[in-house]
């Protein structure tokens, strides 16, 4: 993970992340799982535009007055994650869950891409 934080950024800046995500392929849908411990249901866009999935997501700590976060500390976070789903993809059926810091997404494939058996006659 590269963060982009500088050191003339105040103790509160947002460090930026790409999260870690698995993905698996079945013979119905592209399903991914991306890794945002921190953030909650309402912090996180999942969105589609030309055929690119984008997620981002934000953590937010708050901190007690007077407190000064420490290296390897909490810190505010952005997490970022762009993936090519293509053509194949059925986005009107796309499916979302969070749990625990997992989210979870089902991409569907279009009818037309599925694997089918061709009958022999």
């Amino acid at each position: 993970m590269k963060s982009e934080i500088t050191a003339n950024q105040s103790a509160k800046a947002t460090e930026r992340y790409k999260p870690h995500y698995t993905s698996e392929y079945t013979d119905d849908a592209w399903e991914v799982t991306v890794t945002i411990p921190g953030a909650k249901r309402d912090d996180i866009s999942v969105t589609i535009e030309n055929e690119i999935l984008e997620i981002v997501a934000t953590r937010s700590m708050d901190y007690p007055a007077g407190w000064t976060r420490h290296t390897g500390s909490a810190a505010d976070r952005r997490y970022e994650l762009r993936l090519d789903i293509g053509p194949e993809v059925d986005d009107s059926n796309i499916e979302a869950s969070l749990n625990h810091g997992q989210l979870s997404l089902r991409l569907p494939l279009r009818e037309e891409v599925k694997p089918r058996n061709i009958p022999i006659t």
